[in-house]
């Protein structure tokens, strides 16, 4: 990986991280440091991908589709490590989830 690349994902967990933590903690899915390593765990399989399959896109709504596409693996991944078993818990999971990436998409936006 680049440096640009790791940048890219310690900007990821940097964002997400909190986020997950705070709704897995709220929501007593899980132990702070389980809810830590989950949600770190998730980026460090799922960000790398997605950062190398973008620098190919030509448009926003590719970008979308992936992002779509990160969140439900994300979403399947942490529900299973956190048992999340509820359809209410799994839906809020991946409102979670989707307002995680989201923050962490415009900051990598941001980010010249």
């Amino acid at each position: 990986m680049t440096a640009r690349a790791w940048a890219a994902l310690a900007l990821t967990i940097i964002v997400e991280t909190p986020v997950l933590v705070a709704f897995a903690r709220r929501a007593g899915w899980s132990t702070p440091g389980r809810a830590v390593a989950a949600a770190v765990g998730v980026n460090v399989l799922t960000q790398p991908l997605l950062y190398a399959v973008s620098a190919r896109f030509t448009s926003s709504a590719q970008l979308v589709a992936a992002e779509v596409a990160v969140v439900a693996v994300e979403t399947t991944l942490l529900s299973w490590w956190w048992r999340v078993r509820a359809r209410e818990g799994v839906t809020t999971l991946a409102l979670a989830v989707v307002a995680a990436n989201a923050l962490s998409t415009a900051a990598g936006l941001l980010v010249p």
